[in-house]
């Protein structure tokens, strides 16, 4: 890695700047982002980042982070450093199974709260608007009435916060594309848990294992970058686009058996990139 300090959008870094140890961290960047009442941020916990299967063929989904809010509204955020060519459909769906997971066989459907979708996500995606916080509803095209208890997609584009007007959230931005010990120490400033955060990846960067972890992340990210660049060159259309939609997945699970390969243990690789225990277990398995 070019910085001495681990970047925040490595999962290692990401996972611990707003874990279970950090709510008070995660709470003031949820609220910087979301127009929920205060309350909600107050008892707010991180929850199994699988979205479960409901049917055999269903297909599997893990986002980065997921919580669940004070009165049980439905949060998951997504981090993307590079372009994704089926971003809008992958938080669609995986904004779609936070709904249905609120619903167990029996339940009334007065049962289900928001569901709510963040993205942070570095490259430009939408060409057409300056703002770098968009948030998609559902409402009526000719009144603009919005639909009750709508789930909501917000997409936060790290790029065009760089040159934005002072916000919480433009900060928050700026905090993620901090990459030298001078960026970090002046967004720092601005807010006490941008402080916090940037205490964290202090503490990660100078933890061995934690940058061992981040460099496996690059390079699991580079040789995946050129594999989907070498099929795109020698013509192998068929199956392209799956296999980007997957590549995420596919780059935790090169990761872990990177590390396992390195004899890390089985919970610290679950924890490092977002795999279950079974998951992890399994690819070690695999390796007997």
């Amino acid at each position: 890695m070019e910085s001495a300090l681990i970047a925040p959008h490595y999962d290692v870094a990401f996972k611990k700047i707003f874990g279970p140890q950090t709510i008070d961290i995660l709470a003031d960047f949820l609220q910087s982002t979301l127009d929920l009442p205060l309350g909600e941020y107050q008892d707010i916990r991180v929850v199994d980042p699988h979205l479960l299967r409901r049917h055999k063929n269903d297909k599997l989904g893990i986002v980065d982070l997921r919580i669940t809010t004070k009165s049980g509204n439905s949060v998951a955020v997504e981090l993307q450093v590079a372009a994704h060519p089926a971003i809008w459909q992958r938080m669609e769906y995986y904004n779609s199974k936070l709904l249905i997971e609120q619903m167990d066989a029996g339940d009334d459907f007065d049962q289900i709260n928001r569901a709510i979708s963040i993205l942070i996500y570095y490259p430009i995606l939408i060409k057409d608007s300056k703002e770098f916080h968009n948030k998609f509803v559902r409402y009526d095209t000719r009144t603009n009435i919005s639909f009750p208890y709508s789930s909501e997609i917000h997409v936060l584009e790290v790029q065009k916060a760089k040159n934005a007007d002072d916000s919480p959230l433009a900060n928050w931005l700026r905090f993620f594309a901090a990459k030298t010990e001078e960026e970090f120490t002046m967004i720092a400033q601005t807010r006490p848990a941008i402080a916090d955060a940037y205490g964290v990846v202090q503490i990660l960067s100078g933890d061995a294992e934690a940058r061992r972890l981040a460099e496996y992340e690059e390079m699991s990210r580079r040789d995946n970058a050129a594999r989907m660049k070498g099929a795109y060159k020698e013509g192998l259309q068929e199956g392209l686009q799956e296999g980007l939609q997957e590549g995420r997945q596919e780059e935790k699970l090169e990761v872990a058996r990177n590390l396992l390969r390195d004899n890390i243990s089985v919970d610290v690789v679950a924890r490092a990139t977002g795999l279950s225990l079974d998951e992890v277990k399994q690819l070690a398995a695999d390796r007997s």
